[in-house]
């Protein structure tokens, strides 16, 4: 398994540097050594989805950079980023974002306050342990990996699978290294440390973190947007200085539409509670 996943990140890779390409599964097949049908079936094994969306996925994620950091025109970037015309790339990108990449631009473009409107710093809290019966995925630029994990919660909450008492919901990002690159994404309710988990959760345990307390107001598409915000603009501004290896986010407690994201920053973990 070690060396197919080495195979695969190597082809990952190799992708990366030529986003602009005609590439297709086949090519990327060949490029392994493999059949196209062997190849997919491998790729999606390692990384969770079909060669073919996670191309498309990179292509946007790299046309979402060119749309921050420069003033090209949308038809360029579509091209610069191997998609066929700005109508598939338009398509591709509201997908992805819920966003057109006009309207994307107009919200992160540079020398404009990105957290305008919709992101509240809340100031500093202390997050307490607490354990996570949680659904897990390991995402690989992919933004669509947490969104299908909380619609497998919701639909075992929403089919009576799981306790109604279970209402505590939360998701934490982990990673090892670069988050830029690679992270696992958990998404479940609060639980005791000795409770029986119905099957495909695991138990995390969460460590006690002094955090900066975020309020992200409106839809879930504007969630990649806040994260720009949070890390681009007010936590610089804030001067603290990042801890640990994850981040929360947890649904509002007053019900509106939107989450809190709670960013664990350098300091010591007082008594207070959530």
């Amino acid at each position: 398994m070690r060396a197919n996943r080495q195979i695969i990140e190597d082809i990952m890779r190799w992708v990366d540097g030529r986003l602009a390409d005609d590439l297709s599964v086949a090519a990327m097949a060949r490029r392994a050594g493999y059949s196209e049908a062997h190849f997919s079936r491998l790729f999606s094994a390692v990384v969770g989805e079909s060669p073919a969306c996670w191309l498309t996925g990179r292509r946007v994620s790299r046309a979402a950079e060119c749309l921050r950091s420069g003033k090209a025109r949308v038809l360029d970037i579509a091209l610069e980023c191997g998609f066929a015309d700005v109508t598939t790339f338009a398509r591709a990108f509201r997908r992805r974002t819920g966003l057109s990449p006009s309207a994307y631009r107009r919200i992160v473009r540079p020398g404009k306050a990105r957290s305008d409107g919709f992101v509240r710093d809340e100031g500093t809290v202390a997050s307490p342990t607490f354990c996570l019966s949680a659904l897990t995925a390991d995402v690989m630029a992919d933004p669509t990996a947490p969104a299908s994990l909380w619609q497998a919660l919701l639909g075992r909450l929403a089919d009576g699978d799981l306790h109604e008492g279970r209402r505590d919901l939360r998701q934490v990002a982990f990673w090892q290294g670069d988050p830029q690159t690679r992270y696992t994404c958990a998404v479940g309710w609060v639980c005791g440390e000795g409770d029986a988990l119905p099957l495909p959760f695991a138990l995390l345990r969460i460590p006690a973190a002094l955090c900066r307390r975020f309020v992200i107001e409106g839809p879930h598409e504007q969630l990649a947007m806040a994260y720009e915000a949070i890390y681009g603009d007010l936590l610089p501004a804030s001067g603290d200085r990042l801890a640990a290896n994850f981040v929360i986010e947890r649904p509002r407690p007053d019900g509106s539409e939107g989450v809190e994201i709670l960013v664990p920053i350098a300091g010591t973990v007082g008594t207070a509670d959530l």
